[in-house]
């Protein structure tokens, strides 16, 4: 059986989570974000949340009540509305298992993490819109390309297809949460060149990173977790996306660094 990325991160996350009690209360695919909330033994609730993939949308088709016993199922599953709900579970769990277990994340800028690895002459890829960042690399005498799926997203970028001209000869490789949830990322993964700096960033980034999103590769994790998930809901219902949730302080984020 073929060794799926999103699969894995899913059976190693079930893994950590062991017998502990998780119950889904509520679910939802948002128009820019899916969200799943779950309780848990520890009593509290948590919010995952995942990048709900518009332009994948099949006419008729309706998303899942995801159950946890189903995860590693979940996140391969031919329909896009699912994947996002099994990501967006992935990550609710992941964030209960990071009070459970005490890890300590360091809140961070992805910006500043990413340019320590910056050297001359080197050839950068985003794989996703993630422009401020792309920008700070550029200032740093960095190559650059942004690769877009999205023509609304696009703007100076190139569209995705071009990826196998591009990723092979990139030392640095910065993939958006989402490509876990458009069902991209074995191939991005594998276009990598020997070496190179693969960075996994956002909101939908937001599985356990060590040993998980570490252990399958991933050098650096830039996403969040969020504060307070009953807020957190009524906004995304109302069509709310990344930055007004950050602009309102309801994201922790984080950076992770694992072996490079």
């Amino acid at each position: 059986m073929r060794r799926f990325f999103s699969r894995q991160v899913a059976e190693e996350v079930l893994k950590l989570l062991g017998n502990d009690r998780v119950e889904v209360l509520d679910q939802c695919s948002c128009l820019n974000y899916t969200y799943v909330l779950i309780n848990t033994g520890l009593g509290g609730e948590f919010l995952g949340i995942a990048y709900t993939p518009v332009e994948d949308l099949r006419a008729g088709e309706v998303g899942v009540v995801p159950r946890v016993e189903e995860l590693p199922e979940l996140v391969i599953n031919l329909d896009s509305l699912v994947r996002a709900l099994g990501i967006a579970l992935i990550n609710a769990i992941s964030h209960y298992l990071v009070v459970r277990d005490g890890l300590r994340l360091s809140q961070g800028d992805l910006k500043s993490e990413i340019l320590r690895f910056v050297k001359p002459s080197c050839t950068a890829c985003f794989v996703g819109s993630i422009t401020p960042v792309a920008e700070a690399l550029r200032g740093g005498k960095c190559g650059v390309y942004q690769l877009e799926r999205r023509s609304d997203l696009r703007h100076d970028g190139y569209p995705d297809i071009n990826a196998p001209l591009i990723i092979p000869n990139c030392d640095i490789l910065v993939i958006t949460g989402s490509a876990m949830v458009n069902n991209t990322i074995d191939q991005l993964l594998a276009m990598r060149m020997d070496g190179a700096i693969t960075v996994l960033s956002g909101p939908t980034a937001a599985a356990y990173p060590p040993p998980v999103l570490h252990g399958l590769g991933i050098n650096v994790i830039g996403s969040s977790l969020v504060k307070r998930p009953r807020s957190v809901i009524e906004l995304l219902k109302l069509g709310a996306g990344y930055r007004l949730l950050d602009r309102m302080g309801l994201l922790f984020k984080y950076v992770s660094t694992g072996a490079v």
